[in-house]
């Protein structure tokens, strides 16, 4: 569930005091005035892979829990694994311990929330073929990664949404999908979930927050069966052909009235649902919810 995690404290010398003298294996890191012969700001080190960042008046811990867990209890080098509720907490405790800090009152300012699901089908596949659009936009940012990944994200100011084959990344012998949303204004994470500093992130009813505003993204991605146009005739066939382009959602909104251009997208999604032209999107959706089920009851 929870990954990647920015958080800070303008508190800073307890743990500024312990990455530069309690660890006695010369980790830490700061940059040097070599003129002066004096050590300066920022200076940092890493438990496994998070990194402790400390500037001129903060300090800054940041990187993904969940593969922090990972290291920590060798269980994988990466984020492909399952990531319970319980399996949180226990991260956040052992993280605290590497830091021999309390930082459940340190401030978050960055998170991403995001669930791994097993699918029938091929991500990449899907990601190719069927997630055309973002809420009838194009998407920001695509890539296949020379064909050894795919990849698709849609950018918006607080937040991005990400999709892509976890499967392919890590070389696993099943279909993985990841959907995940990363919140980037700590605005949105105090006024929507409120998540204000760390503890808050152990409170389910927040995670719950956050699960949602993920379904409700991912209920905007435009996903698409492959269409079966020999059975459909008329103006139905070309609407349903047409609005597989943003390129013509874009023309419509910029050319027709807004009551013109919503009540198109609205009588597409109720083709999509006449000609079942949606079950893909319907299976993932069921998986997603499955998925957060079963991990904040773990």
């Amino acid at each position: 569930m929870i990954d990647f995690i920015k958080i800070y404290t303008n508190t800073k010398e307890p743990l500024e005091n312990r990455i530069k003298n309690d660890f006695p294996d010369s980790e830490t890191r700061c940059t040097y005035d070599y003129h002066n012969e004096d050590a300066k700001y920022p200076c940092w080190r890493r438990f496994e892979n998070i990194e402790v960042r400390i500037t001129e008046k903060s300090a800054f811990v940041k990187n993904s829990i969940h593969s922090y867990f990972n290291l920590k209890n060798g269980l994988a080098t990466g984020n492909y694994t399952d990531f319970s509720y319980s399996d949180i907490l226990t991260a956040f405790k052992q993280l605290q311990g590497d830091l021999n800090e309390d930082i459940l009152d340190y401030k978050v300012t960055n998170l991403e929330f995001g669930l791994n699901i097993r699918t029938s089908l091929s991500p990449k596949q899907m990601l190719d073929n069927n997630f055309l659009m973002f809420n009838f936009d194009e998407f920001n940012q695509h890539d296949n990664f020379k064909g050894k990944g795919a990849y698709k994200q849609y950018n918006r100011n607080e937040y991005y949404v990400k999709m892509y084959d976890k499967g392919l990344q890590y070389k696993l012998d099943y279909n993985l999908l990841r959907v995940e949303i990363k919140i980037t204004d700590s605005k949105l994470l105090k006024k929507r979930f409120k998540i204000f500093v760390v503890r808050d992130i152990f409170e389910k009813s927040r995670l719950e927050l956050l699960f949602k505003f993920l379904l409700k993204r991912f209920d905007e991605i435009n996903i698409i069966d492959t269409l079966a146009t020999q059975e459909i005739r008329g103006e139905e066939k070309t609407v349903l052909e047409l609005g597989k382009s943003s390129h013509y959602w874009r023309e419509l909104k910029n050319n027709k009235s807004s009551t013109y251009y919503y009540d198109l997208r609205q009588k597409y999604n109720k083709l999509l649902e006449k000609y079942q032209l949606n079950t893909i999107k319907l299976e993932l959706q069921d998986l997603l919810v499955t998925k957060f089920q079963n991990l904040i009851e773990g």
